[in-house]
């Protein structure tokens, strides 16, 4: 079920591998005890956002799950703190690259394609900018027999 983490990673630096800066990619373990001054940025952070039954079969043996994947983008920009243009200027570039490297994307043989959802609202502190992309990626289980 969670196979598309490092899947969705691995197609990341390599689609924003041409960027200048490129954006390091990293992973919710990441996040775990840094501060604000010790974020890492520009970056880009895949994190699992949890999942919904859409559909189940009557008798429960076969269930349809909706995961949902966020892909953060963050940038720091000191630049204009009160406007937010310069954190929100060099997001641009970003937002775009991983949108175009996931939206349609199928990171398997057993995972369906990425589609976008809407997501969270950005958000800013102390010159950084957090620019949230949603991604629902549906599959099926089976119960064991």
């Amino acid at each position: 079920m969670m196979q598309a983490e490092q899947l969705i990673v691995a197609r990341l630096e390599q689609m924003l591998a041409k960027l200048t800066p490129t954006p390091s990619v990293l992973t919710a373990p990441d996040l775990a005890g840094v501060t604000e001054a010790q974020q890492n940025a520009p970056a880009v952070y895949v994190i699992y956002g949890g999942l919904n039954i859409s559909q189940d079969e009557a008798d429960g043996t076969i269930v349809e799950i909706q995961l949902t994947w966020h892909t953060v983008v963050v940038t720091r920009n000191v630049r204009s703190l009160k406007s937010g243009d310069g954190v929100r200027a060099d997001a641009g570039p970003i937002l775009n690259a991983v949108f175009t490297a996931l939206t349609g994307w199928k990171p398997g043989a057993d995972i369906r394609r990425l589609k976008p959802v809407n997501p969270p609202r950005p958000g800013y502190i102390k010159g950084y900018g957090y620019f949230p992309l949603s991604w629902s990626q549906r599959m099926q289980m089976r119960a064991a027999t």
